[in-house]
Protein backbone atom coordinates (compact mmCIF):
# COMPACT_ATOMS: atom_id res chain seq x y z
CA UNK A 1 0.00 0.00 0.00
CA UNK A 2 2.74 2.44 0.93
CA UNK A 3 4.55 1.57 -2.28
CA UNK A 4 1.40 2.42 -4.22
CA UNK A 5 1.20 5.76 -2.43
CA UNK A 6 4.85 6.41 -3.27
CA UNK A 7 4.28 5.66 -6.97
CA UNK A 8 1.38 8.08 -6.88
CA UNK A 9 3.71 10.69 -5.40
CA UNK A 10 6.15 10.19 -8.26
CA UNK A 11 3.29 10.50 -10.76
CA UNK A 12 2.23 13.78 -9.22
CA UNK A 13 5.81 15.07 -9.23
CA UNK A 14 6.18 14.12 -12.88
CA UNK A 15 2.94 15.91 -13.69
CA UNK A 16 4.20 19.06 -11.99
CA UNK A 17 7.00 19.31 -14.56
CA UNK A 18 5.39 17.34 -17.37
CA UNK A 19 2.42 19.68 -17.56
CA UNK A 20 4.32 22.92 -16.93
CA UNK A 21 7.60 23.51 -18.70
CA UNK A 22 9.58 26.71 -18.24
CA UNK A 23 7.93 30.05 -18.96
CA UNK A 24 9.36 33.54 -19.13
CA UNK A 25 7.87 37.01 -19.38
CA UNK A 26 10.85 38.32 -21.37
CA UNK A 27 10.98 35.55 -23.98
CA UNK A 28 11.15 38.08 -26.82
CA UNK A 29 14.47 39.37 -25.42
CA UNK A 30 16.11 35.90 -25.42
CA UNK A 31 14.06 33.59 -27.68
CA UNK A 32 16.99 31.17 -28.06
CA UNK A 33 16.32 29.92 -24.50
CA UNK A 34 13.23 28.05 -25.78
CA UNK A 35 13.97 27.89 -29.51
CA UNK A 36 17.34 26.50 -30.71
CA UNK A 37 16.81 28.17 -34.11
CA UNK A 38 16.62 31.66 -32.57
CA UNK A 39 20.33 32.22 -32.04
CA UNK A 40 22.41 34.42 -34.29
CA UNK A 41 19.59 36.79 -35.20
CA UNK A 42 22.05 39.69 -34.90
CA UNK A 43 25.68 39.83 -36.01
CA UNK A 44 26.89 39.82 -32.42
CA UNK A 45 27.37 37.10 -29.83
CA UNK A 46 25.37 37.24 -26.60
CA UNK A 47 25.58 35.85 -23.08
CA UNK A 48 22.56 36.03 -20.77
CA UNK A 49 21.93 35.03 -17.15
CA UNK A 50 18.78 35.53 -15.12
CA UNK A 51 16.30 34.39 -12.52
CA UNK A 52 12.52 34.14 -12.32
CA UNK A 53 10.73 33.87 -8.97
CA UNK A 54 6.97 33.14 -8.94
CA UNK A 55 4.51 33.35 -6.03
CA UNK A 56 7.13 35.25 -4.08
CA UNK A 57 5.27 35.08 -0.76
CA UNK A 58 4.63 31.32 -0.73
CA UNK A 59 6.90 28.55 0.59
CA UNK A 60 8.00 26.10 -2.08
CA UNK A 61 7.43 28.73 -4.77
CA UNK A 62 8.61 28.04 -8.34
CA UNK A 63 12.03 29.49 -9.16
CA UNK A 64 13.88 29.29 -12.45
CA UNK A 65 17.55 30.16 -12.96
CA UNK A 66 18.79 30.36 -16.53
CA UNK A 67 21.93 31.11 -18.53
CA UNK A 68 22.91 30.84 -22.16
CA UNK A 69 25.24 31.87 -24.93
CA UNK A 70 24.47 32.15 -28.63
CA UNK A 71 26.27 33.38 -31.72
CA UNK A 72 26.81 33.03 -35.42
CA UNK A 73 29.58 30.52 -36.13
CA UNK A 74 31.65 29.41 -39.09
CA UNK A 75 32.43 25.72 -39.47
CA UNK A 76 34.83 26.29 -42.39
CA UNK A 77 37.60 28.83 -42.06
CA UNK A 78 37.46 31.34 -44.87
CA UNK A 79 39.51 34.38 -45.77
CA UNK A 80 36.56 36.73 -45.68
CA UNK A 81 35.38 39.62 -43.57
CA UNK A 82 34.84 39.14 -39.84
CA UNK A 83 31.88 36.98 -38.92
CA UNK A 84 30.62 39.26 -36.15
CA UNK A 85 30.11 43.00 -36.35
CA UNK A 86 32.56 45.38 -34.76
CA UNK A 87 31.03 47.17 -31.78
CA UNK A 88 31.90 50.85 -31.89
CA UNK A 89 30.18 52.01 -28.69
CA UNK A 90 33.24 51.88 -26.42
CA UNK A 91 33.11 54.74 -23.90
CA UNK A 92 29.38 55.32 -24.27
CA UNK A 93 27.07 55.08 -21.27
CA UNK A 94 24.20 53.83 -23.42
CA UNK A 95 24.23 52.00 -26.75
CA UNK A 96 21.75 51.07 -29.46
CA UNK A 97 20.60 47.46 -29.70
CA UNK A 98 22.17 45.86 -32.83
CA UNK A 99 19.71 45.14 -35.60
CA UNK A 100 18.72 41.68 -36.77
CA UNK A 101 20.37 40.90 -40.09
CA UNK A 102 19.31 38.98 -43.21
CA UNK A 103 21.94 36.61 -44.64
CA UNK A 104 23.06 32.99 -44.73
CA UNK A 105 24.13 32.00 -41.22
CA UNK A 106 25.31 29.05 -39.20
CA UNK A 107 24.41 29.46 -35.54
CA UNK A 108 25.20 27.66 -32.30
CA UNK A 109 24.51 28.05 -28.61
CA UNK A 110 24.43 26.52 -25.16
CA UNK A 111 21.66 26.84 -22.54
CA UNK A 112 21.43 25.99 -18.84
CA UNK A 113 18.11 25.96 -16.94
CA UNK A 114 17.41 25.00 -13.33
CA UNK A 115 13.74 24.82 -12.36
CA UNK A 116 12.60 24.30 -8.75
CA UNK A 117 9.06 23.78 -7.40
CA UNK A 118 8.95 22.83 -3.72
CA UNK A 119 11.07 19.66 -3.29
CA UNK A 120 11.09 18.95 -7.05
CA UNK A 121 14.07 20.08 -9.12
CA UNK A 122 14.88 19.81 -12.79
CA UNK A 123 18.14 20.85 -14.41
CA UNK A 124 18.94 20.80 -18.11
CA UNK A 125 21.96 21.61 -20.27
CA UNK A 126 21.53 21.65 -24.05
CA UNK A 127 23.71 22.40 -27.04
CA UNK A 128 21.97 24.10 -29.95
CA UNK A 129 22.79 24.32 -33.64
CA UNK A 130 20.95 25.88 -36.56
CA UNK A 131 21.04 27.22 -40.10
CA UNK A 132 19.46 30.44 -41.44
CA UNK A 133 18.83 31.29 -45.09
CA UNK A 134 17.39 34.39 -46.79
CA UNK A 135 13.85 34.03 -48.12
CA UNK A 136 14.22 37.42 -49.78
CA UNK A 137 16.45 40.48 -49.46
CA UNK A 138 14.45 41.56 -46.40
CA UNK A 139 13.42 38.29 -44.72
CA UNK A 140 15.33 35.40 -43.14
CA UNK A 141 14.25 31.92 -42.00
CA UNK A 142 16.03 29.35 -39.87
CA UNK A 143 15.72 25.90 -38.32
CA UNK A 144 17.48 24.55 -35.26
CA UNK A 145 17.92 21.53 -33.02
CA UNK A 146 18.95 21.30 -29.38
CA UNK A 147 20.00 18.10 -27.60
CA UNK A 148 21.31 17.61 -24.09
CA UNK A 149 21.16 16.20 -20.59
CA UNK A 150 18.36 16.69 -18.08
CA UNK A 151 17.99 15.66 -14.46
CA UNK A 152 14.79 15.41 -12.45
CA UNK A 153 15.01 14.88 -8.72
CA UNK A 154 13.50 15.36 -5.29
CA UNK A 155 15.32 17.29 -2.58
CA UNK A 156 14.89 15.18 0.56
CA UNK A 157 15.66 18.13 2.83
CA UNK A 158 12.49 19.89 1.61
CA UNK A 159 10.15 16.93 2.15
CA UNK A 160 7.97 16.95 5.28
CA UNK A 161 6.30 13.61 6.11
CA UNK A 162 3.07 13.37 8.10
CA UNK A 163 4.42 10.09 9.51
CA UNK A 164 8.01 10.39 10.80
CA UNK A 165 10.47 7.73 9.55
CA UNK A 166 8.00 6.50 6.92
CA UNK A 167 9.47 3.20 5.64
CA UNK A 168 8.15 3.59 2.09
CA UNK A 169 9.85 6.98 1.80
CA UNK A 170 13.12 5.75 3.35
CA UNK A 171 13.22 2.56 1.24
CA UNK A 172 12.41 4.14 -2.11
CA UNK A 173 12.57 7.88 -2.51
CA UNK A 174 15.23 8.32 0.19
CA UNK A 175 17.70 6.11 -1.67
CA UNK A 176 17.92 7.63 -5.14
CA UNK A 177 15.42 10.40 -5.76
CA UNK A 178 16.95 11.39 -9.07
CA UNK A 179 16.57 10.63 -12.77
CA UNK A 180 18.94 11.46 -15.64
CA UNK A 181 17.67 11.40 -19.20
CA UNK A 182 18.40 12.62 -22.73
CA UNK A 183 16.14 15.38 -24.03
CA UNK A 184 15.70 17.42 -27.19
CA UNK A 185 14.04 20.52 -28.57
CA UNK A 186 13.60 21.86 -32.11
CA UNK A 187 12.33 25.02 -33.71
CA UNK A 188 12.05 27.35 -36.66
CA UNK A 189 12.19 31.12 -36.91
CA UNK A 190 11.26 33.78 -39.49
CA UNK A 191 12.53 37.30 -38.94
CA UNK A 192 13.93 40.63 -40.04
CA UNK A 193 14.74 43.75 -38.05
CA UNK A 194 11.05 44.43 -37.33
CA UNK A 195 9.40 41.00 -37.44
CA UNK A 196 10.02 37.91 -35.30
CA UNK A 197 8.02 34.67 -35.59
CA UNK A 198 9.22 31.70 -33.52
CA UNK A 199 7.81 28.14 -33.32
CA UNK A 200 9.45 25.50 -31.14
CA UNK A 201 8.87 22.27 -29.26
CA UNK A 202 10.52 20.97 -26.08
CA UNK A 203 10.65 17.63 -24.23
CA UNK A 204 10.36 15.92 -27.60
CA UNK A 205 11.39 12.46 -26.36
CA UNK A 206 8.36 12.24 -24.04
CA UNK A 207 10.45 10.50 -21.34
CA UNK A 208 8.68 8.60 -18.57
CA UNK A 209 9.25 9.53 -14.94
CA UNK A 210 11.55 6.97 -13.33
CA UNK A 211 12.93 7.10 -9.78
CA UNK A 212 14.52 4.36 -7.71
CA UNK A 213 13.93 1.79 -10.49
CA UNK A 214 10.22 2.56 -10.50
CA UNK A 215 8.83 3.57 -13.90
CA UNK A 216 5.44 5.28 -13.95
CA UNK A 217 3.01 6.24 -16.69
CA UNK A 218 3.69 9.91 -15.97
CA UNK A 219 5.79 11.53 -18.70
CA UNK A 220 7.60 14.78 -19.42
CA UNK A 221 5.18 15.70 -22.16
CA UNK A 222 6.16 17.68 -25.27
CA UNK A 223 5.39 21.40 -25.19
CA UNK A 224 4.71 23.69 -28.13
CA UNK A 225 5.73 27.35 -28.01
CA UNK A 226 4.77 30.11 -30.43
CA UNK A 227 5.90 33.73 -30.32
CA UNK A 228 5.27 36.64 -32.69
CA UNK A 229 6.27 40.30 -32.49
CA UNK A 230 6.49 43.30 -34.83
CA UNK A 231 7.99 46.71 -34.21
CA UNK A 232 6.26 49.85 -35.52
CA UNK A 233 8.02 53.21 -35.66
CA UNK A 234 6.46 56.12 -33.80
CA UNK A 235 8.36 59.05 -35.24
CA UNK A 236 12.17 59.11 -35.19
CA UNK A 237 12.80 58.22 -31.56
CA UNK A 238 10.12 55.75 -30.49
CA UNK A 239 8.91 52.30 -31.49
CA UNK A 240 5.91 50.20 -30.43
CA UNK A 241 6.23 46.39 -30.34
CA UNK A 242 3.19 44.15 -29.70
CA UNK A 243 4.14 40.61 -28.59
CA UNK A 244 2.00 37.44 -28.50
CA UNK A 245 3.12 34.16 -26.91
CA UNK A 246 1.36 30.77 -26.76
CA UNK A 247 2.22 27.59 -24.84
CA UNK A 248 0.44 24.31 -25.38
CA UNK A 249 0.72 20.84 -23.84
CA UNK A 250 -1.54 17.80 -24.00
CA UNK A 251 -4.38 17.62 -21.43
CA UNK A 252 -3.87 21.23 -20.31
CA UNK A 253 -5.51 24.51 -21.41
CA UNK A 254 -3.58 26.69 -23.83
CA UNK A 255 -1.70 29.47 -22.06
CA UNK A 256 -1.04 32.78 -23.74
CA UNK A 257 0.65 36.10 -22.99
CA UNK A 258 -0.08 39.48 -24.54
CA UNK A 259 2.49 42.25 -24.18
CA UNK A 260 3.36 45.68 -25.51
CA UNK A 261 6.83 47.24 -25.41
CA UNK A 262 7.55 50.92 -26.00
CA UNK A 263 11.12 51.45 -27.26
CA UNK A 264 13.16 54.63 -27.09
CA UNK A 265 15.87 55.04 -29.74
CA UNK A 266 16.83 51.34 -29.45
CA UNK A 267 18.40 52.25 -26.10
CA UNK A 268 15.71 50.80 -23.81
CA UNK A 269 12.06 49.92 -23.39
CA UNK A 270 9.14 49.73 -20.96
CA UNK A 271 6.43 47.06 -21.17
CA UNK A 272 2.95 46.05 -20.08
CA UNK A 273 1.89 42.38 -20.20
CA UNK A 274 -1.05 40.06 -19.46
CA UNK A 275 -0.95 36.30 -18.89
CA UNK A 276 -4.20 34.37 -19.28
CA UNK A 277 -5.99 33.93 -15.93
CA UNK A 278 -2.73 34.42 -14.10
CA UNK A 279 -1.08 37.83 -13.95
CA UNK A 280 -0.59 41.38 -15.16
CA UNK A 281 2.97 42.64 -15.44
CA UNK A 282 5.12 45.68 -16.02
CA UNK A 283 8.79 45.80 -16.96
CA UNK A 284 11.72 47.72 -18.37
CA UNK A 285 15.01 47.12 -20.16
CA UNK A 286 18.02 49.32 -20.80
CA UNK A 287 21.42 49.06 -22.54
CA UNK A 288 24.36 50.16 -20.40
CA UNK A 289 28.15 50.57 -20.51
CA UNK A 290 28.65 49.73 -24.19
CA UNK A 291 28.14 45.99 -23.78
CA UNK A 292 25.65 45.25 -20.98
CA UNK A 293 21.87 45.21 -20.89
CA UNK A 294 19.56 44.64 -17.95
CA UNK A 295 15.80 44.06 -17.82
CA UNK A 296 13.29 43.45 -15.05
CA UNK A 297 9.63 42.38 -14.97
CA UNK A 298 7.18 42.42 -12.08
CA UNK A 299 3.86 40.55 -12.18
CA UNK A 300 0.95 40.58 -9.75
CA UNK A 301 -1.83 38.02 -9.50
CA UNK A 302 -4.95 38.17 -11.61
CA UNK A 303 -7.87 35.77 -11.88
CA UNK A 304 -7.48 32.36 -10.24
CA UNK A 305 -4.02 33.12 -8.83
CA UNK A 306 -4.96 36.42 -7.20
CA UNK A 307 -6.11 34.78 -3.96
CA UNK A 308 -2.65 33.25 -3.52
CA UNK A 309 -1.02 36.67 -3.46
CA UNK A 310 0.78 35.88 -6.70
CA UNK A 311 3.68 38.25 -7.32
CA UNK A 312 6.55 37.31 -9.62
CA UNK A 313 9.95 38.84 -10.35
CA UNK A 314 12.10 38.21 -13.40
CA UNK A 315 15.61 39.66 -13.82
CA UNK A 316 17.76 39.25 -16.92
CA UNK A 317 21.37 40.40 -17.47
CA UNK A 318 22.94 40.35 -20.92
CA UNK A 319 26.36 40.94 -22.42
CA UNK A 320 27.07 41.30 -26.15
CA UNK A 321 30.39 41.14 -27.94
CA UNK A 322 31.54 41.25 -31.53
CA UNK A 323 34.57 41.50 -33.78
CA UNK A 324 37.57 43.17 -32.19
CA UNK A 325 39.62 45.26 -34.55
CA UNK A 326 43.35 44.51 -34.76
CA UNK A 327 44.50 48.12 -34.40
CA UNK A 328 48.24 47.22 -34.29
CA UNK A 329 47.94 45.46 -37.64
CA UNK A 330 46.11 48.44 -39.12
CA UNK A 331 48.74 50.87 -37.80
CA UNK A 332 51.56 48.79 -39.29
CA UNK A 333 49.81 48.76 -42.64
CA UNK A 334 49.43 52.55 -42.48
CA UNK A 335 53.15 52.94 -41.70
CA UNK A 336 54.30 51.08 -44.80
CA UNK A 337 55.81 53.51 -47.35
CA UNK A 338 53.87 53.93 -50.55
CA UNK A 339 55.73 52.76 -53.69
CA UNK A 340 57.27 55.60 -55.66
CA UNK A 341 55.31 56.42 -58.77
CA UNK A 342 56.89 55.50 -62.09
CA UNK A 343 58.86 58.30 -63.68
CA UNK A 344 57.08 59.89 -66.54
CA UNK A 345 58.23 58.54 -69.85
CA UNK A 346 58.55 60.82 -72.91
CA UNK A 347 55.72 60.43 -75.30
CA UNK A 348 56.63 58.51 -78.41
CA UNK A 349 55.51 59.83 -81.72
CA UNK A 350 53.69 57.35 -83.83
CA UNK A 351 55.64 56.04 -86.79
CA UNK A 352 54.75 57.77 -90.04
Amino acid sequence: MKKTVFIALISVSGSVFGQQDIQFTQTASSPFLINPAAGGLMNVAEVVVGNRLQYAGIDGRPMTTFAGIQSMVRFKKRKSKALLNELSSIGQTFYSTPQRTVSYKQVAGLTFINDVIGPFTRTSVKGNIGVHIPLSQKLNAGIGLGVGWSNFGIDNSKVTMSTPDDKAYVNYIGIAASQNYLDAQAGLVVYNDRLLVSLSGSQLFNNKTRLSDITTESTFQPHLYALASYRFDLGKNYGLEPIVQFRSVKNAPVSYDLAMRLHYMRLGWVSLSYRRQSSIGVGFGINLLARFNVSYSFEFGNGVTEKFGNTSHEVRLGFIFGHKRNMNKEFKQDEKPNPAPDEAKPEQKPAE
